[in-house]
């Protein structure tokens, strides 16, 4: 079994998008179980970036990528641990940061990301899609503590939410740079983008993994100004299989065209 490269980027947005979102809220009183679980549900497609390239893949140990990778890693028993606020967003900091330069580094091996502009948006859409991808998870899990917490405060929901929508909003803007920027490339292809297949799996990436979660996520918000957790977190829990697909055929995308879409 060969790992690729594009494996490697998949758990690399996975884990940049939860941890992104754990970092901005700090303060959220969730209990050391939540950060246990959801800092293993980050950690754990990280440690598989670090360590599976090297195993199975192409990539050396001493590769950039991932040694980044692995330097988030070394994050994770600080985040799982009963510890501060301040220090546990100090190692979601540290952990994030890393999670984002090996990312870039991933996304320059790309075929078809040749220079500094296209280096700078094609990172940029990964990370976009992972923020979605993730963000969108947390904020699911985070509606379900509030069955176990009734008194956690409504504010942290609402403001996962609106960093989903940022981030939705700004994926579908870095698609459609990426789709102008590389026109000529993706219209070239083997399987050009705008023909019919190609336009059928584009379509696919942006109403099954951005449009129609914008939606719900208007829907969670219209909940949640109702301070209604419940019908929030439903529609979260939908919008997570959707995001999860669109990431899924992003980099099915990437795999035929060679840039982040």
């Amino acid at each position: 079994m060969e790992w690729s490269a594009l494996g490697t980027q998949f758990c690399l947005e996975l884990a940049f998008g939860v941890l992104l979102g754990l970092t901005l809220i700090p303060k959220a009183p969730l209990g050391v179980f939540f950060y246990r679980l959801m800092g293993t549900t980050a950690f754990l497609p990280l440690a598989a970036a670090a360590v599976l390239p090297a195993l199975y893949g192409t990539s050396p140990r001493a590769d950039g990528a991932v040694l980044a990778a692995a330097a988030g890693a070394l994050a994770f028993p600080v985040v799982v641990a009963p510890v501060r606020a301040r220090t546990r967003f100090r190692a979601l900091a540290w952990a994030t940061a890393c999670t984002g330069v090996a990312l870039v580094l991933t996304v320059r091996e790309a075929p078809e990301v040749t220079g500094v502009g296209a280096l700078v948006l094609g990172s940029l859409s990964a990370m976009a899609t992972g923020t979605v991808a993730g963000v969108v998870g947390l904020a699911m899990v985070v509606g379900h503590w509030y069955l176990t917490v009734p008194q956690l405060p409504i504010s942290f929901l609402r403001r996962l939410n609106r960093i989903a929508v940022v981030a939705m909003i700004a994926s579908a803007v870095f698609v459609a740079l990426s789709c102008v920027t590389h026109a000529d490339a993706l219209r070239d292809a083997a399987t050009p983008l705008f023909s019919s297949f190609g336009l059928f799996f584009l379509s696919a990436r942006v109403a099954v993994g951005l449009a129609l979660p914008l939606l719900f996520a208007w829907m969670a918000a219209g909940s949640l100004a109702y301070e209604n957790t419940r019908s929030a977190t439903g529609i979260l829990y939908a919008s997570t299989v959707l995001v999860l697909i669109g990431a899924a055929v992003s980099i099915s995308l990437q795999d035929t065209y060679g840039i982040p879409l």
